[in-house]
């Protein structure tokens, strides 16, 4: 018993000595002012050791190995393409943290996979300590509304202007159940054209297939048609 004792006291010194040591916490981010922000809460916290680094290519010069690297999503992906030894490196030893804005999700979702964990820097970055925690654990806080259909229709309602005039013609009559040929009659194009468009639209609002597609414009045709009506009057 006395053992016993004598070891879980050891534990929670142990524990206590853990919780008093400063992480180490590394910045690679494109935006400035999105770091500012980031590097005032973890400052607030007063439990990290923080070092800002301007690209990948100085995180790579650097040798640094971090617990956590919070990285933009732009430089993830360079890091993953054009630097994958010196992700293997860092991902060994380090938590890799994504920052993203939630309009940057779905073009980044082939990617995330390789993140340990994301942090939405239009939603919960205020609660960075929190989710460097979960990170360093393996773990992800995903916001709410990610976790429908509708949060994500309003994801691809933001990228809208991403389209044409035409292809965005063609995703709303998709949301009416036409086939090519009867978008083509209806827009006076050529049918391989249509075709062409709707892998467009499929690609820039990252739908799986035309299916797909057609239920997001039914059930947002409302959305659909006010997104054209200020170009429609200023023109």
């Amino acid at each position: 018993m006395h053992a016993q004792n004598h070891r879980s006291q050891q534990d929670k010194n142990t524990t206590r000595w853990e919780a008093l040591t400063p992480m180490h916490v590394c910045l690679v981010l494109d935006d400035e002012s999105v770091a500012s922000k980031l590097v005032s809460a973890l400052d607030a916290a007063n439990r990290h050791r923080i070092t800002v680094l301007r690209d990948i290519g100085e995180l790579n010069q650097s040798n640094l190995t971090p617990d956590a690297i919070l990285i933009g999503v732009q430089q993830f992906a360079a890091l993953r393409e054009n630097e994958p030894m010196t992700y293997l490196r860092l991902s060994r030893r380090s938590r890799i943290i994504v920052v993203l804005s939630s309009r940057e999700l779905l073009d980044a979702a082939h990617i995330l996979a390789f993140a340990d964990a994301w942090v939405f820097q239009d939603i919960n970055a205020d609660r960075i300590n929190e989710l460097i925690d979960l990170g360093l654990e393996g773990h992800c806080l995903m916001p709410k509304q990610f976790l429908s259909r509708l949060g994500v229709d309003e994801i691809r309602l933001s990228l809208l202007p991403r389209l044409s005039e035409q292809e965005y013609e063609t995703l709303r009559l998709l949301g009416q159940g036409l086939n090519n040929r009867t978008i083509a009659d209806r827009l006076d194009l050529s049918e391989a054209i249509v075709k062409s468009m709707v892998r467009s639209v499929l690609s820039k609002l990252h739908f799986r297939n035309r299916t797909e597609a057609g239920v997001f414009a039914a059930r947002q045709q409302g959305a659909l048609e006010g997104s054209r009506k200020p170009q429609a009057r200023a023109s």
